[in-house]
């Protein structure tokens, strides 16, 4: 399932500018990156970042639910599924707050794996 993942930057951004600005009291925002991306998208642009051979595999759901339930309570482990995998959750929509509120684009997915490309040497 796609996503539309945001850089945490943008959301300092925009909690900096709500928070400091009287426009925004009592306002809540919904907040996405710019591109909606599938999980083996967003490994191979670490890949050309890093200039490494990278590649995505999913990993079974029995699996990655035994995984989850051995460190995380089982309604955690229940809702992720629920919202992930059985598709409760759309987080694919590429939504203009960020823009609207900090009068700027969000960043890529792209632009944060190239910032923080060290973390992943």
């Amino acid at each position: 399932m796609p996503v539309a993942t945001i850089d945490p930057a943008d959301v300092g951004a925009v909690a900096a500018v709500a928070l400091t600005t009287g426009d925004h009291d009592g306002r809540s925002y919904r907040l996405s990156g710019p591109e909606s991306l599938l999980p083996h998208e967003r490994v191979a642009i670490l890949a050309d970042v890093l200039g490494r051979d990278l590649r995505f595999e999913g990993q079974p759901d029995d699996e990655a639910r035994a995984e989850m339930a051995a460190t995380t309570p089982p309604e955690y482990v229940d809702a992720f599924f629920r919202f992930f995998a059985d598709g409760e959750v759309d987080e694919s929509w590429v939504l203009s707050t960020v823009q609207s509120v900090t009068d700027r684009p969000p960043g890529t997915f792209r632009q944060w794996a190239i910032t923080h490309a060290d973390a992943f040497r």
